[in-house]
């Protein structure tokens, strides 16, 4: 099962989401056509299901209030706002550089244009990234609550054993020391109760933390949806239209600071390497002699103001060096992004090739868990005569319905990891990405 879910991680690594700094500056999934879902629902028993009229809270209800809850989300939506006031600063730039005639560039309010749109989309996709962290959760806690009623049987079942050979003791058919085995075998089932509870506490405190409910007040509804999954047509277009809506933006940010670099390629900015260095000026041309006097002066306010128009060149000249290494710098990480996206769309693409793969062999590996499921069932009823008629006692029957239940616990968790996939296929980002 890890080896499973070790796949599903895949998808995630090495992917690189692209911020809008490639250069710096100068101045819910709806299913479609290609897609094929079969709905049904497995019925559990709601084995570890409270009984004592708590409400039944669904996992949509647990979902919608994480995402009401997140913080994340709630700095998301800061960080759209922040956005949208640095553009308007932008157009107020724009408006001085026009107003001095300096040149504008379209790329400055652009490229936040962009940066805005694409922190709605990652809003987006954390929003599906805490549903499915939180659908993760609710099924590892209701595991939990199978696993310690599970517990709890057997403990119930070996206090009945422990009370058989107390009698058989009594009568000389078993020893002490296997009365002192029994009982340190009950011990230990005990300790293992103890720490199945705490675990489970954990797990639900932490959960009603991340949703705002008390979730000691509810039942967790234990039904789970099996929705066999198929892509129709061509898996290559299915695989190639998601990586396309993952990384639209980052697509759509390197075409605009490609664009970019040539509108500054075509202003001529490597031409500074070409132009003179501004030099100091020469005090001889301000030094003079009076015509009418024969007294030799100096025109300290012409060589002052030389001097300012030579700081002011200098200035100008250093910037333009500035501006042509930083379009270096650009040039470079605009190629360094490219690899980048080209190496995540490969991976990603590998990943859910992978998953899809792993999907179809677990549906199988679910039909035949039915079936075993079908046939232990068929056992139990035969079981349950055999008690009827004296051939097997009521604790012996016991044990093989708890034995049983080791089934219906292993098609909940490979119904979970299904979805798990299935959901990683339909939505890639919801993986987490390095």
């Amino acid at each position: 099962m890890k080896k499973i879910y070790k796949k599903a991680a895949a998808i995630g690594v090495g992917l690189i989401v692209i911020s809008g700094n490639i250069v710096p500056a100068f101045a819910e999934e709806t299913s479609k056509s290609s897609e094929a879902i079969v709905k049904q629902t497995i019925t559990t028993q709601n084995y570890g299901q409270a009984v004592d009229g708590k409400p039944i809270i669904t996992l949509d209800i647990i979902i919608k209030s994480a995402i009401d809850n997140s913080d994340k989300l709630a700095l998301k939506s800061k960080e759209i706002s922040m956005y949208r006031n640095k553009m308007d600063l932008q157009d107020k730039t724009n408006d001085f550089y026009e107003s001095i005639g300096q040149k504008k560039y379209d790329f400055p309010y652009d490229k936040l244009e962009l940066q805005e749109k694409q922190t709605k989309q990652s809003k987006d996709f954390l929003a599906d990234q805490i549903a499915n962290d939180i659908t993760g959760k609710y099924n590892a806690i209701i595991l939990k609550q199978i696993d310690l009623n599970k517990a709890k049987d057997n403990l119930e079942i070996k206090n009945k054993e422990l009370a058989d050979v107390r009698t058989k003791v009594s009568v000389g058919m078993a020893t002490d020391n296997q009365l002192n085995d029994k009982g340190i075998e009950i011990k230990a089932l005990q300790d293992d109760i103890k720490a199945k509870e705490d675990s489970l506490k954990n797990a639900t405190d932490y959960l009603g933390v991340l949703t705002n409910f008390n979730l000691s007040n509810y039942t967790l509804d234990q039904n789970i949806e099996y929705d066999v999954f198929r892509i129709e047509g061509s898996e290559e277009e299915y695989f190639d239209d998601k990586i396309d809506t993952y990384l639209k933006y980052n697509d759509e940010m390197i075409k605009l600071s490609k664009d970019y670099l040539k509108e500054l390629k075509d202003d001529g900015i490597k031409n500074i390497l070409k132009n003179d260095i501004p030099s100091i000026p020469d005090k001889t041309k301000f030094a003079g002699v009076d015509k009418t006097t024969g007294i030799p002066n100096f025109d300290s306010n012409g060589y002052a103001l030389a001097l300012i128009g030579y700081m002011q060149n200098q200035q100008i000249f250093l910037k333009k060096l500035d501006a042509y290494g930083s379009y270096l710098d650009g040039q470079y990480n605009l190629e360094e992004s490219r690899v980048k996206i080209d190496d995540a769309r490969k991976n990603l693409k590998n990943g859910l090739k992978e998953c899809y793969s792993t999907l179809l062999d677990l549906e199988n590996k679910i039909n035949t868990v039915k079936e075993q499921i079908n046939s232990a069932n068929t056992k139990l009823t035969y079981a349950k005569s055999q008690v009827d008629i004296g051939m097997m006692t009521e604790n012996n029957y016991k044990a093989a319905v708890l034995k049983s239940k080791d089934l219906d616990t292993s098609l909940r968790q490979l119904i979970n990891t299904y979805n798990t996939l299935k959901e990683s296929i339909q939505k890639p980002w919801i993986l987490k990405t390095k």
